[in-house]
């Protein structure tokens, strides 16, 4: 996929892409104490923030083509756009820092991996996934990721931005910090939900949405910065995805200009990685002079972004200027391969 001029790279994957998980989907995936018809007259997963994303005006008919896609609908749509592999991650299960029931938390979170890896990672090595972990119970969590990793084949875990009661530098997710670490395994902050960041006011979808992912990447990132988790767990890998990186060079200088330099000392020392927007401009060129190219991450975001708009992305992308040959395959391809272990 190259305009006339542009880089040519082979291998792109997609570090970040998602699925549309069903309740009465993954319920055979539980366990049996779970099979009955009442399990589904309550979601599964805490809404996001009350907003129905596919209520929000009438959707097109290029979204409609989308409808739920499957392995074999991943799976095309990776042909069509020239992409070698993708890295699945839920939908409705990046509200779960929402649950509030460690027990179902943990139970859900099995049934999901489960779920994951019978229905699209079984169908072909292309697919990979992060596990939904039940970070309500840190130790918890710290063996599920053990077993989705081993068993499973599972390439990472999910963090989950917004909904705990503590941030994400608390020791208290040490337990699974060290289990990542020991693993070689990464960590995604993935955001989505709008509420609980002092925004709840907007009477509209749009706004928030500008704000969702950015603001709550920032507050787990300063959590985690300035408690010292990469102090702590200088090898751990820990992705901040789907908010762009324009606000990373911001965020690590108000930091270092209040704490003594430790934000540019553990991103600098750590394996911290950031989402990078194919179409950002300047933010795009800052974020890589300050950070470096080995930092960056593409994501198709598909297929809550559609198939057109991700093929204009990589078009613009590969033809840019602004960007080296070498920060373009890094973004794309080789970054990713490093951050899940390809």
């Amino acid at each position: 996929m190259t305009a006339n001029g542009a880089t040519k790279i082979t291998g792109i994957i997609d570090s970040d892409g998602h699925i549309f998980e069903r309740d009465n989907e993954i319920q055979p995936y539980l366990g049996e104490g779970y099979q009955h018809d009442h399990l589904l007259n309550f979601p599964f997963f805490p809404t996001l923030d009350g907003w129905n994303r596919g209520a929000l005006g009438a959707p097109s008919a290029e979204r409609l083509a989308i409808g739920h896609p499957d392995a074999a609908a991943w799976v095309r749509f990776l042909d069509a756009y020239g992409l070698a592999a993708t890295v699945l991650y839920p939908t409705a299960g990046l509200g779960a820092g929402f649950i509030k029931s460690p027990t179902w938390f943990i139970d859900l979170a099995r049934g999901y991996n489960n779920y994951v890896h019978d229905r699209f990672l079984k169908a072909s090595p292309r697919l990979k996934a992060v596990a939904l972990l039940p970070v309500l119970d840190p130790k918890a969590a710290a063996a599920e990721l053990r077993r989705a990793v081993k068993e499973l084949g599972m390439v990472g875990g999910l963090l989950p931005s917004i909904g705990l009661r503590l941030p994400y530098g608390d020791a208290a997710f040490d337990p699974l910090y060290a289990e990542a670490q020991a693993l070689g395994t990464m960590l995604a902050v993935h955001g989505a939900p709008q509420q609980g960041m002092g925004f709840d006011f907007f009477e509209s979808f749009g706004p928030g949405m500008v704000l969702e992912h950015p603001i709550s990447q920032m507050i787990q990132f300063t959590s985690m910065i300035t408690d010292k988790v990469f102090v702590r767990f200088p090898n751990l890998k820990v992705a901040f995805l789907e908010a762009g990186c324009g606000w990373a060079p911001y965020l690590i200088e108000r930091i270092d200009q209040r704490a003594g330099g430790i934000a540019s000392a553990q991103v600098r020392n750590s394996p911290i990685y950031f989402h990078a927007e194919l179409k950002e401009r300047e933010v795009l060129t800052c974020a890589l002079s300050v950070i470096g190219e080995d930092r960056f991450l593409y994501a198709s975001d598909y297929p809550h972004e559609p198939p057109s708009e991700v093929a204009e992305a990589l078009e613009e992308f590969l033809a840019r200027e602004d960007v080296s040959p070498s920060a373009k395959e890094k973004i794309l391809r080789d970054n990713i391969k490093a951050i899940y272990s390809m």
